[in-house]
């Protein structure tokens, strides 16, 4: 571990034990470690011992490319969901023109409105880079990266691709429990409800490539059992049959199209696709904001709530859905004026009223 090529090595070694709090005393060859208790027991090691760092040592305690304890120290790594900290710097904040954006942004059915104050506030975003795994009779593997308004749940599609023009400066401070709050895990939830349209663009190719395939068997199997057919009632024309094996035959006919479409809710459910999608890491933003108050009429009817223009991305976060939490710009109100998508306009999930 002494060469350079095993430098990254040597870093990934330290950066490990730095963040497990562990004590460490590096020699030229080997490393003195004492590790917290509960790390200990993780990496079934005594909690003082001493790590053998030369290049082909062997042992219980090395961490060469390969070894037992390194690869217990990465799989401890991936464990957890690493987090970092940062805070977005803006020297202006927009502080005017929120009723003509409102209404290029946002489309409300059957209401009109208009905004009654603006604050600024102080939110958090986290950006999450997730790994997926779909999988049909093959399977396809990937990252994507989300974004989330914190406090609303709102899914902001442009934030990420904006950070790297941003002035921001990183924190030091720890957030190691940030997969406990339970706003993450309200997101995290709705990334899993919602998985297949979330990675809609990342999985089509692969959908149809199972979609062809499915099709192709499905056509084998329709060829098959049509000329199974045929040749069974071919075969009733033949003279000398009994009137026991006439009626067997025609029974085996008829119990055809019962067996096709048992075969082809086999295939469905071979060729169908499961989603899974976990956090890989997180990104905490801490920024300015401004948070604007709205108030909607609806015939009689008044309702007030809150949209937050968003610095980063220069434009509005979109409204998170009371029925389903899905984020929309198109606005739909039921007779208790509950904040809905379309999907949820026709009948609303909360009081059942149109």
């Amino acid at each position: 571990m002494n060469s350079d090529q095993d430098r990254s090595l040597e870093v990934f070694v330290s950066a490990f034990f730095e963040s497990c709090d562990a004590e460490t005393e590096v020699n030229d060859e080997t490393i003195q470690v004492l590790l917290p208790e509960d790390m200990a027991l993780r990496l079934n090691t005594p909690e003082f011992f001493e790590i053998k760092t030369e290049t082909g040592a062997g042992g219980d305690y090395t961490v060469n490319y390969g070894s037992a304890l390194l690869e217990k120290m990465v799989s401890a790594t991936c464990a957890e969901v690493p987090i970092v900290v940062c805070r977005l710097v803006f020297n202006y904040l927009k502080s005017q023109g929120f009723e003509k954006l409102i209404k290029d942004r946002f489309s409300m059915l059957g209401a009109v409105g208009r905004v009654e104050n603006t604050a600024e506030i102080k939110t958090e975003y986290i950006i999450l880079k997730c790994r997926y795994l779909a999988q049909s009779d093959e399977q396809k593997e990937g990252l994507k990266t989300l974004a989330f308004n914190l406090e609303t749940g709102a899914f902001v599609t442009e934030m990420d691709m904006m950070l790297h023009s941003i002035e921001k400066t990183f924190e030091t401070e720890l957030q190691k429990n940030l997969m406990e709050d339970h706003r993450v895990g309200r997101i995290m939830e709705s990334v899993q409800r919602h998985s297949h349209a979330v990675l809609a663009r990342e999985i089509e190719p692969f959908k149809q490539s199972m979609n062809r395939r499915f099709r192709r068997d499905v056509d084998n199997l329709k060829e098959y059992y049509e000329a199974l057919q045929k040749e069974m009632e071919e075969s009733l024309k033949r003279p000398g049959l009994s009137d026991q094996l006439i009626n067997d035959r025609k029974e085996k006919i008829g119990m055809i199209p019962e067996e096709l479409k048992k075969k082809r809710n086999d295939l469905y459910k071979k060729y169908s696709i499961k989603v899974k999608i976990d956090p890989a890491a997180i990104m905490l933003l801490r920024t300015p904001a401004v948070k604007i108050l709205y108030k909607a009429s609806v015939g009689r009817k008044q309702r007030r709530f809150t949209i937050i223009y968003n610095p980063a991305t220069k434009t509005l976060d979109p409204i998170v859905c009371q029925g389903c939490g899905d984020s929309t710009f198109n606005l739909r109100f039921c007779s208790q004026l509950h904040l809905l998508c379309p999907a949820c306009g026709s009948a609303c999930p909360i009081c059942g009223k149109q």
